[in-house]
């Protein structure tokens, strides 16, 4: 497995129970490895930029539970920066150490690594990734790319990211029944035309096992078995 590392953003946003970061995932480029050079291109990240939706958020890369401290909330591709950029959400509860280092400024926790499994084919002396398959999103001292890192909250994701969801006046206005938990306006899992997002559904289940919210995880998941099976 890969791990190829990015930066953070430096604004915290915070709610009652999580804080939410940004991040550049993998920017599209190459990056010397012990082997050789190792290149994303613009296409392949285009066509995996929703994959890390639902990916675990992990400290150094151990995979384990104990090392789970949130989830990737969403993510996407901007052009303009040429790579995925993501939104993590941390819990609160449990992890306060960690969120009083990411409040520091400036903070000594900048780099996000991905964790990756690869295909590859070999082209003019260079390994060109073909295939992503993203295992978990890790925070990091220090990483092999320097594009990795956070970036300040300047709207760049919400720019990217034309979901209504994202659009508080449109989430008050949207219907209750776009919503999993409709008294709250919690969990959005539709389009604005009123489609079921498979995308959102696997959104909903990480974020609602990670807040315990069971009946809004088993109503995703039953949503998610019956029309998403195909994906």
């Amino acid at each position: 497995m890969e791990f190829i590392n990015e930066r953070l953003s430096y604004q915290l946003i915070e709610e009652d129970s999580y804080v939410q970061i940004q991040a550049v995932a993998i920017s599209a480029g190459c990056i010397r490895r012990p082997y050789g050079e190792l290149c994303f291109s613009e296409e392949v990240l285009q066509k995996h930029a929703k994959d890390l939706i639902g990916k675990p958020l992990l400290l150094d890369h151990k995979n384990e539970v104990g090392s789970i401290v949130g989830v990737v909330s969403d993510s996407g591709y901007d052009p303009e920066r040429k790579a995925i950029v993501v939104k993590c959400t941390i819990i609160k509860a449990g992890n306060e150490r960690l969120i009083e280092l990411l409040r520091l400024n400036p903070s000594p926790v900048t780099d996000v690594s991905i964790g990756a499994i690869l295909k590859t084919e070999e082209k003019e002396g260079k390994r060109w990734v073909t295939e992503i398959n993203f295992q978990e999103l890790s925070l990091v001292l220090q990483g092999a790319d320097p594009q990795a890192k956070r970036f300040s909250s300047c709207g760049c994701f919400e720019a990217l990211a034309s979901e209504w969801w994202d659009d508080p006046e449109l989430r008050d206005k949207a219907p209750k029944d776009f919503f999993l938990d409709p008294s709250s306006r919690r969990y959005p899992y539709k389009t604005w035309e009123g489609k079921i997002s498979c995308e959102r559904l696997r959104a909903a289940m990480s974020l609602a096992g990670l807040h315990g919210h069971r009946q809004i995880y088993e109503r995703a998941r039953a949503l998610y078995e019956r029309h998403c099976k195909e994906e």
